[in-house]
């Protein structure tokens, strides 16, 4: 299990989303791994059917040494919603349905923010219960996130010419591998 398949729990209980990760439809799914969201994905292929709203993961992050044995990672999570305009207005886009747009997004982000604080200091969903304390590699991701590090907003531009997008940014201070303490076995011994 991976921090992947906790925000994919998210979006399957959170109603604007309402993920069905069991259904063979597009239409259904609004939970995605990507690598980047200006790389070509299963979305941007899909863009015309996709629910909306939907959310995006970046399966690709990147890292800062911190100090000999930790290293801060970064990840990002996409929030998207169509604002497609409609054949009476040709191509000028009702500044109302944006604003109401805009804040529904920054909703997403900030109830996002919140159910993952909360689920890093009780190690459960305090929706449904699901504890994640089983899974140390899970516990210890959630448990590295650094608060201080969250950050969220919209972006200018239209996505595929209809869908406003909200990032979620966050780093989490993890541990480097440690040699010598009876872990060595992701290497080759020779005896």
């Amino acid at each position: 299990m991976t921090i992947s398949n906790v925000l994919e729990h998210w979006a399957t209980i959170y109603k604007p989303l309402s993920h069905n990760p069991t259904s063979k439809k597009l239409e259904d799914l609004s939970f995605f791994r990507i690598r980047y969201i200006d790389l070509e994905n299963i979305f941007s292929r899909n863009a015309n059917i996709v629910h909306s709203p939907c959310m995006l993961y970046s399966v690709l992050s990147t890292g800062e040494f911190q100090s000999a044995g930790k290293m801060m990672v970064s990840h990002q999570v996409w929030f998207l919603t169509k604002v497609k305009d409609s054949p009476q207005t040709l191509g000028r886009y009702d500044g109302a349905k944006i604003e109401q747009a805009s804040v529904d997004l920054m909703e997403y982000c900030k109830d996002l923010v919140s159910w993952m604080v909360e689920v890093k200091r009780k190690g459960a969903c305090p929706v449904t219960g699901r504890s994640f304390a089983d899974d140390p590699v899970i516990m210890s991701e959630l448990q590295s996130i650094d608060i201080s590090s969250i950050s969220c907003g919209l972006i200018g531009e239209l996505y595929s010419g209809q869908w406003l997008v909200a990032g979620v940014d966050w780093k989490s201070l993890q541990p480097l591998y440690k040699f010598g303490c009876g872990g060595n076995d992701k290497y080759i011994i020779k005896e």
